[in-house]
């Protein structure tokens, strides 16, 4: 007791402190210049988060990295690099670039991945409580895309797993490990239940015009782009969870299934339960739908963690490391996530898929340019000291690599007419393929032009 109060005054004692005077308030928020404390003077490149990770911090084994990628790929989103290591393709100035606009796409993914969480966590709570849920007044407008079931939902997975942020990140591999074991056999098991509902009929899911030959080719091309559009942010800031290591070194068939039984194509898994609630009110139906749900929440939870909050707060932090670090920016994703309204972007499954495969033009090629960097022109070797001084050897041309700024450019110029048909503009340049192909397109031009 005596410990606790003891922490109680000295916190009070310097917070009253700091509002003593401007400078005291200044140094109560900012952030530590070096992953070792203090340094008698600031390098405005970098802070404790920016330096490179210390041995205390490579508590990540193999084990953890094959639990997290094992179980990204039971994720429900698959249903329907470190920032300071931008510098080195990039140069210290023009880094910022590659950075923002992973901040823009994880600033989206925050948002999604919550807000699909909080329609788990509304069929959830519909299991618990039932009509007393589900009869509560809904007075949102039906044009804002979210009812006041599913706004409850995103409140209470919002404020549930705020405390998660935290949690020291070299020890949060823990919640992948648990999410490597519990989804697989929860989605599994959901596949399984739409197969038998539909009798094993999932492969008669037709197109209105049936397709063959290059155009079926092409439609399933369309399809790995989306898919890899889901994946590509977590690939390009991959770094950002590897800083970590200890060492160097499909549901399409289960709408249809349930197309065919029940006469409507349900693409989201929080939609398929609570039609499977709707059709079978039973306290048995109600239990495993809630733990299939709940393993849903786990999933999102984790995912978005790994995937895009952690990500965000190591990005965000380039733009001010004397007062930003990871877990300042991991609360900042958080309320953005929030306020970009990701309910929106979920609204219909064409526009969810549209977004996947448009976004990924923009990602793509700094995968290109980052794998050709790394592994052809230096193969595995950098000078960390140089991530943070001026006219280092990545400093290039006052802080840019045109080299890098060019791959860029050809290979996102090459696909924006691919972008502007995906959204439906009729742009003529843009081929009936083309927006099919883009993934795997700017990736590879960006990766020869960067060589």
């Amino acid at each position: 007791m005596e410990k606790v109060k003891s922490g109680v005054y000295r916190r009070t004692a310097t917070f009253r402190e700091a509002f003593s005077s401007k400078e005291a308030f200044i140094k109560l928020i900012e952030t530590q210049e070096s992953a070792t404390g203090r340094l008698e003077h600031r390098n405005h490149w970098k802070n404790e988060d920016l330096d490179i990770s210390p041995p205390s911090h490579w508590t990540w084994a193999w084990y953890d990295y094959a639990a997290f990628w094992w179980s990204y790929g039971f994720s429900p989103g698959v249903w329907s690099l470190g920032s300071s290591l931008s510098r080195i393709p990039w140069g210290l100035r023009a880094a910022y670039f590659p950075v923002l606009i992973r901040v823009v796409t994880c600033t989206i993914w925050v948002g999604v991945s919550l807000i699909q969480g909080g329609y788990f966590v509304a069929v959830c709570l519909r299991c618990i409580f039932g009509h007393n849920f589900t009869d509560i007044p809904n007075h949102i407008p039906a044009s804002a895309g979210i009812n006041i079931q599913q706004m409850i939902g995103l409140i209470v997975i919002w404020f549930g797993t705020l405390p998660l942020l935290s949690v020291p990140i070299p020890r949060i591999r823990v919640i992948f490990s648990v999410k490597s074991f519990v989804l697989p056999p929860i989605t599994i098991g959901l596949f399984i239940y739409c197969m038998l509902q539909g009798k094993g009929m999932g492969t008669e899911f037709k197109s209105t015009v049936p397709m063959k030959g290059s155009t079926l080719a092409w439609a399933m091309l369309s399809g790995i782009n989306s898919v890899m559009g889901k994946t590509s942010t977590l690939v390009v800031n991959q770094p950002d969870i590897a800083r970590y290591a200890r060492t160097r070194n499909t549901p399409i068939f289960a709408t249809a299934a349930i197309k065919n039984a029940w006469g409507t194509a349900l693409w989201n898994p929080w939609d398929l339960c609570g039609e499977i609630l709707d059709r079978s009110w039973t306290p048995g139906t109600r239990t495993w739908v809630f733990i299939v749900n709940a393993g849903f929440v786990l999933s999102q939870v984790a995912g978005n963690l790994g995937a895009n909050v952690i990500p965000w707060g190591a990005d965000s932090m380039t733009f001010c490391p004397r007062f930003l670090n990871i877990k300042r920016g991991m609360y900042l994703s958080y309320l953005l996530g929030v306020i970009i309204c990701p309910w929106k972007i979920l609204k219909s499954a064409s526009s969810f898929l549209a977004f996947l495969g448009g976004y990924s033009i923009f990602l793509g090629p700094f995968l290109g340019i980052f794998i050709t960097d790394y592994f052809v022109i230096r193969k595995g070797n950098i000078f960390v000291e140089d991530l943070y001084t001026e006219n280092g050897r990545y400093w290039y041309y006052h802080g840019a690599s045109w080299r890098a700024v060019v791959a860029y450019l050809v290979a996102v110029a090459w696909t924006l007419p691919s972008f502007a048909a995906i959204f439906g503009e009729e742009v003529e340049s843009a081929g009936p393929r083309r927006g099919s192909e883009v993934e795997v397109e700017v990736v590879g031009v960006s990766a020869q032009k960067k060589v």
